[in-house]
């Protein structure tokens, strides 16, 4: 895939509308600070835009331009891709998982597009995504609302789907944790996960704090 790199009035940069990245405003304000004392940052990568003439579609940079903008840049530094749609999204599930943090309903809406065009095997390989979550989007995908009701008039559970847990411990609490977690696993007769621990461990203070 062929690229250029040249600079390209702000004015003609449009977000990429599935774009399921954001970045906590802590984080745009040391990207602002980095970009106001150095004037350098990574380009961004864009494409032509698929439907206006002139136009760059971001593909991967949409908050490196939110600061260049607040900044009064009349450019940005831009890496020109020519890529059709479904590799557009693509570079948008991978390149953007660099920085920030996905918001999880547009995540899932975009994974939902990928896997339209892409199967399991080659998107499990290509994105940071565990292939069991994307095997469970992909059945949960081709379910529709007859198939809900007729599985709840069965008296079935609704699907069970993978949840990954998001928050950061300290370097002390991590240590913390891990010990606990080891313990839960070692005291117990089978060989079970990490996550597995971390439910006994749930499980055991909802018991000791659930009134009686």
């Amino acid at each position: 895939m062929d690229s250029v790199l040249r600079d390209i009035p702000i004015t003609c940069l449009t977000p990429h509308p599935e774009n399921s990245n954001r970045m906590s405003a802590e984080m745009l304000r040391k990207l602002r600070r980095h970009i106001e004392r150095t004037g350098k940052y990574e380009p961004l990568t864009v494409r032509p835009h698929p439907s206006a003439d002139g136009k760059y579609e971001i593909l991967n940079g949409h908050n490196r331009l939110r600061v260049l903008r607040a900044l009064g840049h009349k450019s940005a530094r831009c890496v020109i891709w020519d890529v059709d749609d479904d590799q557009a999204r693509l570079y948008l599930a991978t390149l953007n998982c660099l920085a920030g943090t996905d918001i999880p309903e547009r995540r899932v809406a975009l994974l939902e597009s990928l896997l339209g065009a892409f199967d399991v095997a080659e998107l499990s390989a290509l994105l940071p995504d565990d292939r069991r979550q994307l095997e469970e989007l992909e059945r949960l995908s081709h379910l529709g609302p007859e198939d809900l009701v007729a599985a709840s008039a069965l008296g079935k559970h609704e699907p069970r789907v993978s949840v990954i847990l998001d928050f950061v411990l300290e370097e002390a609490e991590a240590k913390e944790v891990n010990l606990a977690l080891d313990m839960i696993r070692a005291s117990e007769e089978e060989d079970i996960s990490g996550s597995q621990a971390l439910v006994r461990l749930a499980r055991f203070y909802l018991a000791r704090c659930t009134p009686a």
